[in-house]
């Protein structure tokens, strides 16, 4: 009778480390040293001749009271809060939508989806821009029906648009690999338990795609919160967010030290959000094994 050889476990981990050393060594040189010397770069002191001296100091995050950084933080969460809000009320349709679909028509849908993720955002921003113009089709479709122009452009509801637009695949893809594990006849046993389609929808597709909804969201938001094109064109200088402040402070007025302490800022914002969806997504899929 053969024996079965048990695999050595120190062999196993050795071979773990090996796999995984090239891709540590690959985020540590383009990830971890480059955020290591931005948050360095973000305590040295502002110079207009030297642009960094190597001056330790926390006046540039003392700037974050200044009422002007408030306002530049808020919008920025606002806006990143406003557009996941936003993709989640669009993507759970239609997510649902393509998660149920006849394989052909799912196919067409994710074509559809996924068609303008390979478009630049400049050349999606320029689209929105040709739609909102003061001259441009909506304001000329509004004229027609004896409506006055309307300033479409450089506001905040302008930047949802285009971000919602931008992100709304983010959101929907998450949530249809979700939906897919939910097996059909729990619902159909829900409606004949006599659930209506909001109830199914609250007890049963909700809590069963919450991983999904997590993962898109915070996606969503991360995406939102860096954005820098979108808001830009379509914003203008009325609604500035943190990434045109840090184009701005980089390439425009050369100030590093404070380019790098508003990186700082939207890293440790970013992280929150990511540490506050793993811990609701393990929360979530405790909650649905537990007994």
């Amino acid at each position: 009778m053969t024996a079965i050889v048990q695999p050595d476990r120190r062999h196993i981990a050795l071979w773990g480390v090996a796999l995984a050393a090239p891709n540590a060594l690959y985020l540590t040189l383009v990830l971890l040293i480059p955020l290591g010397m931005v948050a360095t770069y973000s305590f040295f002191t502002y110079s207009t001749t030297g642009v960094a001296l190597p001056v330790l100091t926390i006046a540039n995050y003392a700037k974050l009271g200044d009422p002007y950084f408030l306002r530049l933080i808020g919008r920025t969460v606002g806006i990143a809060v406003k557009t996941t809000i936003i993709c989640i009320f669009l993507g759970y349709p239609l997510a649902y939508a393509l998660a149920r679909a006849r394989p052909t028509l799912a196919t067409l849908g994710f074509f559809l989806l996924l068609t303008p993720l390979m478009v630049s955002p400049v050349v999606r921003a320029i689209g929105w821009f040709v739609l909102l113009d003061r001259n441009g089709l909506v304001n000329s479709v509004l004229m027609y029906f004896g409506a006055d122009r309307q300033e479409l452009l450089f506001n905040e509801p302008a930047v949802l648009l285009g971000l919602s637009h931008l992100l709304l695949p983010f959101m929907v893809l998450p949530l249809v690999a979700s939906i897919e594990r939910i097996p059909p006849n729990v619902e159909e046993a829900a409606r004949n338990l006599g659930a209506g389609g909001l109830g199914v929808f609250r007890k049963v597709i909700l809590p069963l795609s919450l991983p999904g909804l997590v993962s898109g969201a915070v996606l969503v938001y991360v995406e939102a919160a860096s954005a820098f094109v979108l808001p830009a064109l379509l914003g203008g200088r009325f609604v500035r967010m943190i990434g045109n402040e840090v184009f701005d402070a980089l390439l425009v007025s050369y100030n590093i030290p404070q380019a790098s302490m508003l990186t700082v800022m939207l890293i440790v914002l970013t992280i929150g959000v990511l540490g506050t969806g793993l811990a609701l997504s393990r929360r979530g899929t405790v909650g649905r094994s537990a007994p």
